[in-house]
């Protein structure tokens, strides 16, 4: 295998003038950048060793992401988690930096975070005291998002609660009283039904993210009168198309739904067409996030700045530091699956296609 000494023989220049034209060629004339290039090809030579680089600057220029659980790995192109990972790379691209999938998906979930070879990491939830304290070894930068990362560890969240309450309250506006809500799910589990009266405690939303969108809902929805506690809600994952069938059926009566992902939004508009009803006719439908799917939709929801997101915790990453811990606004986007409830109309389930006769 040909190596840096070889080229520069081969050029008849300096091993430090080869060096330039792989790593700084802006400091090598054109001419003397073409000959030591047409050596290399040549002899076969594709570059200095990076891991040799590496080594010596003791950095891998490398963003290592922990996603938020074994559901988004396998839907990695569609819903929120596709425009966090944008703002993420724009960033990377910005510094010419890396962008490393780290999984823990397997038994021990913290191999990743010690074998990764990476300068930092963003993490996403769920996580646990084993994953800070294996982060909290690496001794590498580190940001947790959409939790609060307490004193030691920087965080990047959204203002999810006003953006929820700002949801409800435009249905409110509208002259909506009868709620249903689709929440979230952190796990592959089937869907469940929380209907009113019952005691739900906190499982009826699944991360601190979605807990601090119930309260934003209760905030607008209380001085009305409606008791969060009354409203029907399911909990499933954004990508469980039983979802939104579950929920009509939960709440025949409702006219207004407030979904905790877009993508549950898009299905209870499609279960919605499928029982005959019209959106926003019989159903005012509002989603959260403002994934690339919904303005085609056409769906009110709040745009959760998911890119910013991960911008701004890619930046904390490379700037390191201090701990810092930011807020972004969230900010509701009126389209058109929202207007005044119509005369109440029951979400009855689909009628079953009729067979055919076989006569005549």
């Amino acid at each position: 295998m040909a190596t840096l000494e070889d080229v520069a023989r081969a050029a008849g220049v300096s091993r430090s003038t080869v060096s330039y034209v792989f790593n700084n060629p802006e400091r090598v004339g054109r001419d003397m950048r073409l000959r030591v290039e047409e050596a290399a090809r040549r002899l076969g030579f594709a570059g200095p060793d990076p891991k040799g680089r590496l080594l010596r600057a003791g950095k891998v220029n490398a963003i290592g992401v922990i996603p938020p659980g074994a559901y988004s790995m396998a839907n990695m192109f569609t819903g929120y988690f596709p425009r966090f990972m944008a703002g993420v790379a724009e960033v990377c691209d910005e510094r010419g930096a890396s962008l490393t999938l780290v999984s823990g998906l397997d038994d021990d979930k913290t191999w990743g975070i010690r074998n990764a070879l990476v300068d930092g990491f963003i993490v996403s939830p769920p996580h646990d005291a084993e994953m800070i304290e294996s982060l909290a070894l690496r001794k590498l930068p580190f940001v947790v998002i959409d939790v609060d990362g307490g004193a030691k560890v920087s965080s990047v969240n959204i203002d999810a609660r006003s953006g929820c309450r700002a949801a409800a309250r435009h249905l409110l506006d509208l002259g909506h009283r009868r709620f249903a809500i689709l929440s979230f799910l952190r796990d592959l589990g089937p869907a469940l039904v929380h209907l009113p009266r019952r005691d739900r405690g906190p499982g009826v939303a699944g991360m601190p993210l979605d807990q601090q969108k119930l309260l934003g809902y209760a905030d607008a929805l209380s001085p009305s009168g409606i008791d969060i506690d009354e409203v029907p809600v399911v909990q499933a994952h954004p990508w469980d198309r039983a979802a939104a069938a579950l929920l009509l059926d939960a709440a025949p009566d409702a006219t207004a739904i407030l979904a905790m992902a877009d993508l549950q939004a898009i299905e209870v508009m499609g279960e919605a067409r499928r029982r005959g009803l019209s959106v926003p006719g019989d159903l005012s439908v509002v989603g959260f996030n403002n994934i690339p799917e919904a303005a085609p939709a056409n769906l009110t929801t709040v745009d959760s700045n998911g890119a910013e997101k991960g911008r701004l915790a890619a930046r904390l990453v490379f700037a390191g530091g201090p701990v810092r811990h930011e807020t972004l606004p969230t900010t509701l986007m009126v389209r058109g699956t929202t207007a005044p409830p119509a005369k109440r109309r029951v979400h009855r389930k689909p009628r079953p296609a009729r067979a055919r006769s076989k006569a005549g």
